[in-house]
């Protein structure tokens, strides 16, 4: 259970050991309460450091002091209230997108909404061939599983790989290509214009996930897929319990699609909108979003720093070029070494084993965020020597 810790500033929650692993959030704005003891936190999301952000908070504890605690329904029943529309037609302008829709979180949307938009959802069957890259997320790949269609999984990031089976079922079935923008346990990027040059040759969907790149890359912070024209038939799927610091998800994607989300997408019609807080701070953190240009140029420096330096130390980081930073290790119980290690020296990592990543890739993962400094990332790095 999660025991919350009060003072006069903001909740602080005690993560507790558990046979779940870890139950709780934060400690103070760079530091997680675990075991008894204030660690370093590099495995936290909230990358910007939004989910403890004044303005946020404060739009949070207004919503539900007008709205209530809860929307008491799903939104094609009675809980759709008009702050969801005045989001979700902001989120459309900013994106280039006609229709957005806001859903409970990222898992939910990959689950459901790939089947939708496949029509392939429960008593509904269409032929369409999925074409999904072999690192995509967990979401991704139960959503592709329940469509029951055939799933064509291409190399990592292999462009080449995927137009030689584009090229294969190009007569078929109607076809659909998904990618993460940024992959969450590796730190790469997709080739968002080659893959937006596959779809429309091949006249195909184009899914792209940017759970971890909305918030910190692109123009104003919107996301890699922003930059460059968009594919005839685009959907982008994005959450808000990452950058945004608070919790949800969202679709944008045009009208033809966003008519298939509402008739036919399981996680929204049979679930029960999201509360008013949080559409309070989802809507005052899309706001803030363009304003934080410093915050995410420090980031992405910082990042640079501790990927130039990891690689001086010869550890294994992949092909990673952002701020989430895999040490592969390939060997769980040397990564659990690992990890034991740095948290005597007060830093707070996950271990990560199959299926989670690929047999043999077993990995600690580094997750920055601009509250961690300089001087920490040095600080860490002299214990990696150390271990190395």
């Amino acid at each position: 259970m999660t025991k919350l810790i009060t003072n006069n500033k903001i909740p602080k929650r005690e993560l507790k050991i558990s046979k779940f692993s870890i139950i709780g959030v934060r400690s103070d704005e760079d530091k997680i309460q675990f075991g008894g003891k204030k660690l370093i936190n590099l495995s936290s999301n909230d990358y910007l450091g939004l989910s403890s952000n004044k303005k946020i908070l404060n739009k949070s504890i207004k919503y539900s002091q007008i709205y209530g605690n809860g929307s008491s329904s799903s939104r094609l029943i009675a809980g759709n209230f008009n702050k969801f529309e005045e989001i979700e037609i902001n989120l459309s302008k900013k994106l280039g997108f006609s229709k957005s829709i806001v859903m409970g979180n990222g898992f939910l949307v990959n689950a459901t909404v790939i089947p939708a938009i496949t029509k392939n959802t429960i008593g509904k069957k269409n032929n369409f061939s999925i074409f999904s890259d072999k690192l995509n997320h967990a979401s991704i790949n139960y959503g592709n599983s329940i469509t029951n269609q055939k799933v064509f999984r291409y190399n990592h990031l292999d462009l080449n790989h995927l137009e030689i089976l584009l090229e294969k079922n190009k007569k078929n079935t109607e076809k659909i290509i998904i990618t993460e923008s940024l992959y969450s346990m590796d730190g790469d990027f997709a080739d968002i214009n080659g893959l937006r040059f596959l779809a429309n040759k091949y006249n195909a969907i184009l899914y792209i996930d940017e759970a971890h790149s909305f918030g910190v890359y692109g123009k104003k912070g919107l996301g890699k897929s922003i930059d460059g024209l968009r594919s005839e038939r685009e959907v982008v799927v994005g959450t808000f319990s990452k950058a945004i610091g608070s919790y949800g998800a969202f679709v944008s994607c045009p009208k033809d699609i966003y008519d298939l989300i509402v008739e036919s997408c399981a996680g929204l019609i049979y679930s029960t909108a999201l509360p008013p807080s949080v559409v309070g701070s989802i809507k005052a953190g899309i706001n803030i979003l363009p304003k934080l240009s410093k915050k995410r140029e420090r980031l992405i420096e910082n990042s640079e720093f501790l990927i130039k330096k990891l690689k001086e130390l010869n550890f294994n980081i992949g092909n990673t070029s952002s701020h989430v930073i895999p040490i592969i290790l390939r060997n769980f119980f040397e990564c659990e070494r690992m990890r034991k290690e740095l948290e005597s020296k007060n830093f707070f990592v996950k271990s990560f084993r199959h299926p989670t990543v690929p047999r043999n890739e077993e990995r600690i993962r580094v997750s920055l965020t601009t509250f961690i400094k300089k001087k920490v990332l040095i600080d860490f790095l002299k214990v990696m020597e150390n271990f190395k």
